[in-house]
C-alpha cells in the first residue's frame, strides 16, 4: 500500500540528524532513663522467668534477623562490585577526555592508536562532554555500562544525551552489546522499559529503519524482536512512503503505532560526567 504523506517522525528525525550531529531523616539520640534499681531486679527475675521453649524461639528469630540484614548487605554491594567489570573501559574515556581527545595528535600516525580499544570511532569526532551511567536491561544482576555524549547534562533537567556505545560482560571480558555496529548521528540507539533496546539508523534521508532488541539469556548477545522500514520516493515535488513491518508492508498508522507501543519510557538514568 503506497500512501503519499509528508515525512513521518521517524523519518524527519533521520534528515534531521543527517544535516547536523546526549536525610537521611538525622534521628535524634534521646538519653535513655536510669531506671530504679527495683524496676531493675523486676526486669531481671522476669528474664529468668521465661520458659526455655520461648528464649529459644526469641534467639532463632534474632539470628535470622542478622542473616537477612547480612543478605541485604550483600545484595547492596553486588551491583558496586559488577560495575567494577567496567574500570578499564571507563580508565580509557577519562584518558580522551585528560587529553582533548588527543587533538594535539590529529595529524600524527598516532593519532588513532592514542585511543583505547573500546571506544567507537564516531564520538572521536569533536571534543564534548561524555557521560555514563549503569542499567541493568535484562534484568540478569549485571548492569550494562552506557556511554553517552552531551552539553549541560547538570544545569539542564531535560539533558538526554547522545547515546554512542553500550557494553555488556560475556562472565569473562567486557564486550560491545553491538559489535557490528558504530553509533553516532546515523546509527543510534534508545533504552525502554522492559529490557528493549531500540536500534534506529537511516541509510540515506529517504529510508531509516528502526529494529527492537532484547538480550539473550547468555546476557551480551542482541537479540531481534521486531523491525520496521520506511522507505520514500518522489512522485513530482511529494514524497511517498512505503512502511514495512518484518518486510511486510503495513499502514503508516499502524508503523506509529507498532513502534510507539514499544517506546515505554524509562526512569531518568543517573549519567556520571567523566573527567
Amino acid at each position: 500500500m503506497k500512501i503519499r504523506k509528508t515525512a513521518p517522525s521517524h523519518i524527519a528525525t533521520a534528515m534531521i540528524l543527517s544535516a547536523a550531529f546526549l536525610l537521611a531523616g538525622c534521628g535524634s539520640n534521646t538519653p535513655k532513663e536510669t531506671a530504679p534499681d527495683v524496676l531493675e531486679e523486676e526486669t531481671s527475675n522476669n528474664e529468668s522467668s521465661v520458659p526455655e521453649n520461648d528464649r529459644e524461639i526469641e534467639e532463632e528469630n534474632q539470628n535470622k534477623d542478622i542473616t537477612n540484614e547480612n543478605d541485604v548487605a550483600d545484595n547492596q554491594k553486588a551491583p558496586s562490585e559488577n560495575m567494577n567489570i567496567y574500570n578499564d573501559v571507563l580508565t580509557q574515556y577519562s584518558d580522551m577526555v585528560q587529553n582533548d581527545f588527543y587533538v594535539n595528535l590529529r595529524d600524527s600516525d598516532s593519532y588513532e592508536s592514542s585511543f583505547g580499544k573500546d571506544i567507537g570511532l564516531e564520538i572521536r569526532t569533536h571534543k564534548q562532554d561524555i557521560y555514563y551511567t549503569f542499567y541493568d536491561i535484562d534484568g540478569n544482576g549485571t548492569p550494562e555500562l552506557i556511554i553517552a555524549g552531551g552539553e549541560n547534562a547538570v544545569s539542564n533537567p531535560t539533558f538526554s544525551p547522545w547515546n554512542y556505545d553500550l557494553y555488556g560482560y560475556d562472565g569473562t571480558n567486557v564486550v560491545h552489546i553491538f559489535p557490528e555496529m558504530e553509533f553516532g548521528y546515523r546509527t543510534n540507539f534508545s533504552l525502554y522499559e522492559n529490557g528493549v533496546i531500540e536500534v534506529f539508523y537511516s541509510n540515506s534521508a529517504a529510508e531509516s529503519c528502526v529494529d527492537f532488541y532484547k538480550i539473550g539469556t547468555d546476557g551480551f548477545t542482541p537479540e531481534l524482536i521486531d523491525s520496521f522500514a520506511a522507505v520514500a520516493h518522489l512522485e513530482g515535488d511529494e514524497p511517498v512512503f512505503t512502511y514495512s513491518q518484518n518486510g511486510n508492508e503495513i499502514t503508516e498508522e499502524e508503523y506509529n503505532a507498532n513502534i510507539q507501543s514499544y517506546e515505554i519510557a524509562l526512569t531518568a538514568l543517573d549519567w556520571i560526567r567523566i573527567q
